[in-house]
């Protein structure tokens, strides 16, 4: 009887770490990441560390796991790291800070271009989690997607917990524009949550303030959730959608000083695209913009673009002011 009750204690803790933010998955293929690793050592345990996401990569790659993969990330600073991520298998592979670490990983740009890109997702369900980490210093923290929706497209990501600072063309420098489109930049890339995250001086200058944003939904980036998250010092609408990238989510959230125009917005150039739609925008704190007074939301573009639509561009509901 003893031995039936420690069983079922141990299965009811697992379950209970199993759905906890930060949780280890038990049967998850672990690399470790910390700032004085090596990309030679085998990565296995924190004693082999690795050194860089890349070489993170480049081990799965090799190795090919089925199954779910931790990348744990030892607290400290990993400057000037930049990566490409194409290996995904359908499981989830998650990016988060080592259980327990003191102070969240810092990857520090140092004016560098993008963090982390996303590509190769085959239109699948790509189930990356970036957790508990702090990125900043860069033109843009995340990139997932492209325009090519059968190479690039993706879902089922969860951006959790995590610090985007000093992110745009004030902060890095990239060769796709001299101006920075945002932190967070989804294309084809749906049914998404971005969740209980800061966005802290997402900037470009004066004069193109209005290209960048903390999150940019854009080509078909649908049935994505904004929830819990707080922005601040952020010179661009601080949520934009473009390009049909319906039934967008934002509830919860906190913005301060945070906005050009309006605190959430859609866009879409009128040669080819199409108005979003199904957007809602509840519960939600707004505050004034980043230069003046905002709007809480805002369209641009006719509604009839591509004809009538199906539900309300963006549906506003519960917006109490801040500070």
């Amino acid at each position: 009887m003893q031995t039936r009750r420690c069983l079922l204690l141990a299965m009811f803790l697992l379950m209970v770490a199993g759905g906890l933010p930060g949780a280890l998955h038990a049967q998850a293929y672990r690399l470790y990441l910390a700032p004085d690793g090596n990309d030679a050592a085998a990565g296995t345990s924190a004693s082999t560390a690795l050194r860089s996401l890349g070489a993170a990569q480049q081990h799965l790659l090799e190795r090919r796991p089925t199954g779910a993969v931790d990348v744990l990330i030892a607290a400290g600073t990993y400057p000037g790291q930049s990566v490409q991520w194409t290996f995904t298998n359908g499981a989830p592979i998650r990016f988060i800070a080592t259980p327990g670490a003191a102070t969240p990983p810092l990857f520090d740009g140092r004016g560098g271009a993008t963090w982390f890109t996303l590509k190769g997702g085959k239109n699948t369900a790509t189930r990356l989690t970036f957790e508990g980490l702090k990125v900043s210093h860069y033109w843009m923290a995340l990139d997932l997607g492209s325009s090519k929706r059968g190479d690039d497209g993706n879902s089922g990501n969860v951006i959790r917990d995590m610090t985007f600072e000093r992110i745009g063309g004030l902060y890095g420098r990239s060769s796709e524009a001299d101006y920075a489109f945002a932190a967070i930049r989804l294309q084809n890339s749906r049914d998404n949550r971005i969740e209980k995250n800061r966005f802290v001086s997402i900037e470009n200058d004066t004069k193109t303030s209005g290209f960048v944003h903390a999150i940019y939904l854009a080509r078909h980036s649908s049935g994505n959730r904004v929830e819990g998250n707080t922005f601040s010092d952020i010179n661009g609408d601080a949520v934009r959608t473009r390009d049909a990238s319906d039934n967008t989510y934002v509830a919860g959230n906190r913005f301060v000083r945070a906005g050009k125009y309006a605190a959430f917005s859609d866009w879409f150039k009128p040669d080819g695209e199409c108005p979003s739609q199904g957007g809602q925008f509840f519960d939600n704190t707004v505050g004034v913009g980043y230069y003046r007074a905002i709007a809480a939301t805002r369209t641009t573009g006719a509604d009839d673009a591509c004809g009538a639509l199906k539900k309300p561009r963006i549906e506003e509901r519960a917006t109490l002011g801040g500070d």
